[in-house]
């Protein structure tokens, strides 16, 4: 050390830390769409974003039918992967019959998304551009003079070219490329986050794509929203929870929210109610907090069901009711209420009867843990001393303190462990427990008739 005559000073960061509350508010879909690049992860905020996928509506697109449906929301941040390949999931129509509107000059082949156009007048190839400007995206022909006999040949995006196997997609051993649902793993590395609510409109409606969804949520500690089949009649959707069931609802994950039915939305069009509930999730997460339950919230654009369903607040037997009771999250539309998401359990009840088979239990918990996990990257490697001790648990309770997600917590060195031996294996072996907010899912009213209250005339007519 260098000869110094005088004072100095050293200065060291030392208590507790701040704690970043990791944000839930991100949905990540698989999809296909007629635009935007293929097995890319995007981050979608506003319609603008959206865009880039091509705003194709019920033409059995299903990024561009999820993403309408969340762009009602207006809120948190989408993690968009579209496996819609044109170099492989295409269709060839040859010579299809177009019908000319004369007034509009304007003609529309039966496929949208489209690769290539050839059009023809009988037997004469039109120019685009000199007889013809074509939307490709949308179909749309629109010709500079009247012809007769026209038709089109082209290529164009398929989406029911797309398999399952497009969908979960994997890596590529010789270059590390991810594909599909794999690619949703990169949103961490990428943008700082991982995806908390996964969907997959449409294919979500085999047991195989739910059980795909079921084990990436499980690793990402997010959750699956899963959508009944179209079609999926009351009876099927009960029946579908137990041994017999034909449906995608054989499951007890804690890691997946069941939805039945479709609703029908502005378009009059069925839609995913599984989906609908992803808007609402970031919506409530943004506006309220991520331990806000989304059920009894309208539906944005929803004008109908796909199934009919009784429901009454005060009705135990109300068809609503009994599908919270086996676990599965549908539609309250009473009087004068709107149509209203409704259920708050996850696919685990009412197998598990702990508190984390509440949606806003389980989220909480990732949450929270996740948060504390990133936090202690600025602990790692550092001595083991009662400073790096009394700061790691300051830091973890000064966070807990600050929550308004729990109703009570305890932070410190976990009473059980055998701590000089952890300390000698270089570990640092932290308990904290906490109690989430639980939904007040039921009110019990006792109402007791009494006679006490008649002293009540005896004294008022005195």
């Amino acid at each position: 050390m260098a000869y110094h005559h005088g004072s100095e000073t050293i200065r060291e960061n030392g208590g507790s830390v701040p704690v970043s509350q990791v944000d839930g508010a991100i949905v990540g879909i698989v999809g296909t769409a007629p635009a935007g690049e293929v097995n890319t992860l995007k981050l979608c905020v506003t319609k603008k974003d959206f865009a880039q996928f091509g705003n194709i509506l019920d033409r059995g697109y299903s990024l561009c039918d999820a993403l309408d449906i969340l762009s009602r929301y207006a809120a948190g941040q989408v993690y968009v992967i579209n496996v819609l390949d044109p170099a492989k999931h295409r269709t060839t129509v040859t010579d299809e019959a177009l019908t000319l509107d004369v007034n509009t000059l304007t003609a529309t082949t039966k496929q949208a998304g489209l690769i290539d156009l050839t059009v023809k007048s009988g037997a004469e190839v039109l120019v685009v551009g000199t007889d013809y400007h074509a939307d490709l995206l949308t179909g749309e022909i629109r010709f500079t003079a009247n012809k007769t006999d026209v038709t089109a040949t082209y290529s164009y995006a398929d989406p029911t070219k797309v398999t399952e196997a497009d969908l979960r997609g994997g890596v590529d051993t010789r270059t590390g490329v991810r594909t599909g649902f794999e690619m949703l793993r990169a949103g961490f590395n990428l943008f700082g986050t991982d995806a908390k609510i996964l969907i997959c409109p449409q294919y979500d409606a085999t047991a195989t794509m739910t059980a795909s969804l079921e084990t990436l949520a499980s690793q990402l500690n997010a959750v699956a929203y899963v959508q009944a089949p179209q079609g999926t009649t009351f009876a099927q959707a009960i029946q579908g929870r137990g041994p017999e069931g034909t449906i995608n609802f054989k499951t007890s994950s804690d890691r997946t929210q069941l939805f039945f039915p479709h609703v029908i939305g502005e378009r009059n069009t069925l839609e995913s109610l599984a989906t609908h509930a992803a808007g609402l999730r970031m919506l409530t997460d943004v506006e309220q907090g991520y331990w806000y339950s989304i059920s009894n919230r309208q539906l944005k654009g929803v004008i109908g069901v796909e199934v009919p369903l009784t429901a009454r607040i005060d009705d135990k037997q109300s068809e609503t009711n009994r599908l919270n009771a086996v676990g599965i999250t549908t539609v309250f539309n009473s009087f004068g209420t709107g149509f209203r998401l409704w259920g708050n359990r996850l696919a685990c009840y009412p197998t598990v009867t702990h508190i984390s088979n509440f949606e806003t239990v389980q989220r909480t918990a990732d949450l929270i843990d996740e948060s504390i996990r990133r936090v202690e990257l600025q602990y790692m490697d550092l001595p083991i001393d009662e400073a790096l001790l009394d700061s790691l648990i300051g830091t973890v309770e000064t966070y807990m303190a600050t929550l308004k997600s729990i109703v009570g917590y305890s932070v410190s060195l976990d009473p059980d462990a055998d701590l000089v031996d952890a300390f000698s294996q270089g570990q640092v072996p932290i308990q904290y427990d906490f109690t989430p907010k639980i939904p007040a899912e039921r009110i019990t009213n006792n109402s007791i008739v009494t006679r006490k209250y008649l002293v009540n005339l005896i004294s008022g007519g005195q």
